[in-house]
């Protein structure tokens, strides 16, 4: 994944800027999937920053990490935890509405 939006990169990094895009695509296939995970007025993707730095090797845990807590601090994103087992600690994230509003108004030509 080469492309992120602009308007994050400015206000939280290019990490997180990349991390978000990640999510974005993420939860856009969560959506137009069979059954789409909805609770608390939100659609909700499952990942891990593992999993995050298997896509984007660029990446280090420690760097998907940080990219996470800013894009919380920001309001961009929400995390939650909706796993069955109690010990599967795998972290669920939705867009808050204003961090909906910047991803669809930041892409930049």
């Amino acid at each position: 994944m080469e492309r992120f939006r602009g308007n994050v990169a400015g206000q939280c990094g290019m990490n997180a800027a990349v991390v978000a895009e990640y999510l974005w695509q993420l939860l856009a296939d969560e959506v137009a999937g069979v059954e789409p995970f909805y609770r608390h007025d939100h659609y909700w993707c499952r990942a891990s920053a593992l999993t995050i730095t298997g896509e984007c090797p660029y990446l280090s845990l420690h760097m998907v990490k940080d990219a996470i807590k800013v894009l919380k601090k920001k309001s961009y994103i929400r995390k939650g935890c909706f796993n069955d087992n109690k010990f599967d600690h795998t972290s669920w994230y939705t867009f808050t509405d204003y961090g909906v509003k910047m991803m669809e108004d930041g892409w930049s030509e």
